[in-house]
């Protein structure tokens, strides 16, 4: 029993690190881009980002009604983005 309960925990532990919603690596963005403080609607501008602006995006996307969200980290803060409008530079936090 203790070894099933283990076996449980380990999967469980992988699972919820195999799918990170986290910002990694460093992306630039390729135009202007808005960054929403939510995920969800409606949607509120936190700040924008100019084009070159580096980034760290998150790989997994979450899905909320009509639109996918990926989660950024920026100089400028913390947020929310729909376009998809990044290029990665590398995989470096």
């Amino acid at each position: 029993m203790r070894l099933i309960i283990n076996i449980t925990c380990f999967i469980t532990s992988f699972t919820l690190t195999a799918c990170s919603y986290e910002p990694t690596g460093r992306w630039e963005a390729m135009d202007t881009v808005d960054i929403y403080t939510n995920n969800d609607h409606p949607l509120i501008v936190a700040f924008v980002l100019e084009k070159g602006e580096i980034c760290a995006v998150s790989e997994e996307m979450i899905i909320r009604k009509d639109l996918g969200y990926t989660q950024v980290s920026c100089a400028k803060g913390r947020g929310w983005n729909t376009s998809g409008r990044f290029k990665k530079l590398t995989d470096l936090d």
